[in-house]
């Protein structure tokens, strides 16, 4: 079963944590657009944010939080009450 996220249902930084979540817990780009309803800018545009911001980095097999990116997780997800 493939569970879809509405992407109107998350907004701002609230997508940007859902998909670093996402690419950091092993899916792939593809599997997290299907996630997304199949919207590749909004998945690319937030991947970018979030490599530009240093809040992922490249890592063996995938990609990694790095500690500023978990740092921006913990108080959105506090903030917002949203589980990633």
């Amino acid at each position: 079963m493939t569970i879809v996220i509405e992407p109107g249902s998350l907004s701002g930084l609230k997508r940007a944590a859902f998909i670093m979540h996402c690419i950091t817990t092993g899916q792939t780009k593809d599997e997290v657009m299907r996630t997304m309803g199949g919207d590749v800018q909004l998945v690319s545009m937030w991947i970018s944010f979030l490599r530009h911001n240093h809040w992922i980095t490249e890592a063996p097999g995938g990609w990694a939080v790095t500690a500023k990116g978990a740092m921006w997780n913990k108080k959105i997800t506090d903030e917002t009450n949203v589980t990633t």
